[in-house]
C-alpha cells in the first residue's frame, strides 16, 4: 500500500504541472496589438532563434553565439526547413542584442524573418 500512495502523489503532481513550452517560458515576449498566429513556428524543423534579457542567444533551444548563427541557419535550410526565421526576443533584452542577432539572420542570406509578440490582454 505504501507504494500504491507513493506512486499516487507522483501521479498527481505529474498531471497538475503545468507542460514545458520548450524553453519558451523563460521569455517575456513583446506585445503588439497586431500580433497575429504564426503557424509555422511551431514546426518541427521551423528555425527559431531566441534572444534572452541577458543577451544569450539560443538556436532551437540550444545555445548558440552569435557567429554560428549563418552557418546553423544555413544548415538548417539545406537539412528542408523553410526559408524563415522565427525570433523569439525577451521584451526586456536590449535592442542591441536583438539587432546583432538580426544581423546574422541577414549574413545568413534570410529576407523572410517573423519576430514573435503578444497581443495585449483585452481587460
Amino acid at each position: 500500500m505504501p507504494f500504491v500512495g507513493v506512486f499516487f502523489v507522483l501521479l498527481l503532481i505529474f498531471m497538475l504541472t503545468p507542460p514545458s513550452q520548450g524553453g519558451m517560458s523563460m521569455l517575456d515576449l513583446p506585445k503588439a496589438k497586431s500580433a497575429r498566429l504564426q503557424p509555422g513556428a511551431v514546426r518541427e524543423d521551423a528555425i527559431r532563434i531566441m534572444v534572452a534579457r541577458d543577451g544569450r542567444c539560443y538556436f532551437r533551444l540550444n545555445i548558440a553565439k552569435l557567429e554560428e548563427l549563418p552557418d546553423l541557419i544555413r544548415t538548417a535550410i539545406r537539412g528542408g526547413s523553410e526559408r524563415k526565421v522565427y525570433l523569439f526576443a525577451d521584451s526586456r533584452a536590449k535592442n542591441g542584442n536583438v539587432e546583432i542577432v538580426v544581423d546574422q539572420i541577414r549574413l545568413a542570406g534570410i529576407i523572410n524573418l517573423v519576430i514573435l509578440a503578444n497581443k495585449p490582454s483585452v481587460p
